[in-house]
């Protein structure tokens, strides 16, 4: 190679260097505490590649797109655009969830749409409660407004949907009792799911029921500044990811045809953890009847006749631990651990940790309505004959702090549980049960704990399915 090729190789090298150190740069030198504005910049379907591409900015200096990706889309024919972008546009308002909590700025801008009232009213109720943990885990207020146009309505459509019941497949016990009841009650329900990671992928298998498939894909910018948190002071915790993928649903519902959701949310969901700020802090509560309702009437002003509601609402979690125990086929794969769900694939783990909150509930609840063998065959654990885990269950039993920041039933539910076995030969002389039993436990009403509740949005034609109940 001539010396030139050699010097203009060098610039080349350095050049690029210098352009991905000063991008590197600018992102480390975006600090929290100088942003103005949180900018929704624009959002639309790509009918090519049947995707909503959703996009967003912190003032001028961050840029951030999503994507949902729907597979194997029928009939493009049938697809109104008309309403499709006007279910991206409530998606787009609701991913934005994610990405405004980075830095919290004090200004948000929506700049390819307006919003009505009850639109800008909804969304401030949806950041302000499904970032309630986030707000106590990160110790800032979360204050919302959108700016809405007083006179604006929102536009009603005459899109009817044809009779059709999905239910969302999400890898653990729920769904599945959700999926097993429809289906012995004569249903044809359609799995569909949000990616699909191990869990989820045999549980579908396993069930042999059709499924629809979406992919949703983070901006790689949002990774970017939560591992330079740091350096910037970017927040991270939780937010109402349900309720962003309900919009993601109806989306689906418009593009293949279905009209009924069937969630598989206990009733226990309506159940806040903590409170903080002046507000209840609700770790589920896009999983809660009051989210699901205001959802239903924000909704139907596109879709007129969609139906979002949990099948298992009137349940509680040990009814449904209860009612999950006489199906066996779904042992080998089905897991609750959100270990094995994480959207870094190369930090999954395939089945269950044995040392999460969540796992050590679900296998609590499960432990009365299951051979010892067989619950520890299925975790290849036993996490309550772990001296490591006595702390994790003494918050379970409402014995230390609060109810955990997991998806997991009421402190009652674990101390009937809990009393449950305790005395039983199998489980009594494992090290938590020994250690906890003299405790003096809260009390509970177990007659209450395995009833049905009347509080729930479950349509009649659904409710028959309710004495496959195991009481």
């Amino acid at each position: 190679m001539s010396r030139a090729k050699k010097i203009e190789k060098s610039v080349d090298f350095c050049y690029f260097t210098h352009v991905f150190l000063v991008c590197g740069r600018r992102i480390l030198l975006l600090h929290r505490s100088s942003v103005k504005k949180f900018r929704f910049t624009d959002c639309r379907f790509d009918f090519s590649t049947m995707s909503a591409v959703l996009s967003y900015a912190f003032d001028d200096s961050v840029f951030f797109q999503e994507t949902f990706a729907f597979k194997n889309v029928p009939d493009l024919a049938k697809h109104d655009p008309e309403t499709v972008n006007a279910l991206v546009r409530l998606l787009h308002l609701a991913a934005g969830v994610s990405y405004y909590k980075a830095f919290l700025p004090e200004q948000i801008v929506v700049e390819n749409t307006e919003l009505s009232k009850e639109e800008a009213l909804f969304f401030k109720n949806f950041y302000e409660k499904g970032l309630g943990e986030f707000s106590f885990r990160n110790k800032v207020a979360v204050r919302v407004d959108f700016d809405f146009n007083p006179v604006k309505e929102t536009k009603k459509t005459i899109r009817r949907l044809p009779q059709k019941t999905v239910v969302p497949v999400g890898g653990g016990k729920d769904s599945i009792v959700t999926l097993e009841t429809l289906k012995q009650a004569g249903f044809d329900p359609t799995c569909i799911c949000v990616n699909r990671p191990r869990a989820i992928k045999e549980t579908i298998e396993q069930s042999g029921c059709p499924f629809i498939e979406i992919e949703r894909k983070i901006s790689p910018e949002l990774i970017r500044i939560n591992e330079q948190s740091e350096t910037n002071g970017a927040l991270n915790g939780h937010v109402p990811v349900t309720g962003i993928l309900a919009f993601a649903l109806a989306l689906a519902a418009a593009l293949y045809d279905f009209s009924d959701v069937c969630m598989s949310c206990e009733r226990s969901a309506n159940v806040g953890n903590t409170a903080y700020d002046g507000k209840i802090v609700n770790h589920q509560w896009s999983k809660s009847l009051e989210f699901e309702r205001d959802f239903q009437n924000l909704i139907n002003s596109v879709l007129s006749n969609f139906r979002y509601f949990s099948f298992l609402r009137p349940l509680s979690e040990l009814s449904i631990a209860k009612n999950f125990a006489a199906i066996r086929k779904y042992d080998s794969v089905f897991t609750s651990c959100n270990r094995a769900f994480r959207l870094d694939e190369g930090k999954r783990i395939d089945y269950w940790c044995g040392a999460c909150d969540k796992c050590r509930f679900v296998f609590l609840s499960l432990a009365p309505f299951m051979s010892k063998e067989r619950l520890i065959n299925i975790f290849k654990s036993d996490p309550l004959d772990d001296e490591k885990q006595i702390s994790g269950y003494k918050q379970l039993l409402g014995l230390e702090a609060f109810k955990p920041f997991e998806c997991v039933g009421e402190i009652e539910e674990s101390v009937c549980a809990f009393d449950m076995i305790r005395n039983l030969p199998e489980w009594r002389e494992d090290c938590v049960v020994k250690a906890l039993s003299s405790a003096e436990l809260p009390s509970y009403d177990k007659n209450g704990i395995f009833s049905l509740t009347t509080e729930h949005c479950v349509p009649k034609e659904y409710q028959n399915a309710f004495n496959l109940f195991k009481k």
